[in-house]
């Protein structure tokens, strides 16, 4: 999926469909590479694709476990901390392919694997 912080980048914009149009015109004249794209972020595309994220998830308590073990890498139960922390660099991947599971459970190797890494 990615193996560098531009290729991160660059799935989170694709998955929350964020429009940098108006971004990439407003910042022409950044000239690391880097720090340009760091730029390239849509707050308003990211702050929906959250949200509809959780307005699917927090009734399930699979989903509940996962944000609450990622919210205790800062010392909160906090849910909405834990889906930031979830949509990181570390565990982006493992988590939009837990999300997009169709038979979730317990069980699940995706499920066990991201439960894993967060403990």
């Amino acid at each position: 999926m990615y193996s560098n912080n531009t290729e991160y980048r660059n799935c989170l914009r694709k998955y929350f469909q964020m429009d940098i149009s108006n971004k990439a015109k407003e910042y022409t004249y950044v000239d690391d590479p880097e720090s340009y794209d760091e730029l390239l972020y849509d707050d308003d595309s990211m702050k929906r694709g959250m949200d509809a994220i959780l307005d699917k998830t927090r009734e399930n308590p699979l989903f509940i476990n996962l944000y609450t073990l990622a919210a205790g890498k800062f010392l909160t139960e906090n849910i909405e901390i834990g889906l930031c922390v979830l949509l990181s660099y570390d565990y982006f991947a493992d988590f939009i392919t837990v999300y997009e599971s169709s038979e979730l459970s317990e069980y699940t190797h995706c499920y066990i694997h991201l439960k894993n890494k967060l403990t």
